[in-house]
């Protein structure tokens, strides 16, 4: 349990301090924001790459991973040949 008078105790007296305390948490809040906004945006691509190579290649759903990655190589390694 947090105790209120220890959270008191440590807040800043000054006002400008304070208010300088709080723009400092709101740049992390907003920092934060946009790490998980970039995150989740990466996360969403590579989704949709996969099922776009999937759509294309339909027998690599059922592969494993050491699996898709040698098939990847192959293809990888076919289209240089050319």
């Amino acid at each position: 349990m947090l105790d209120i008078d220890k959270l008191l105790a440590n807040m800043p007296k000054d006002e400008d301090k304070l208010k300088a305390v709080q723009e400092k948490h709101r740049r992390i809040l907003q920092e934060n924001r946009d790490k998980e906004k970039a995150r989740k945006a990466r996360n969403h691509q590579l989704c949709r790459h996969g099922a776009i190579l999937e759509s294309y290649f339909p027998q690599t759903i059922e592969m494993n991973e050491a699996q898709f990655a040698a098939f990847m190589q192959q293809l990888a390694h076919a289209s240089q040949v050319r």
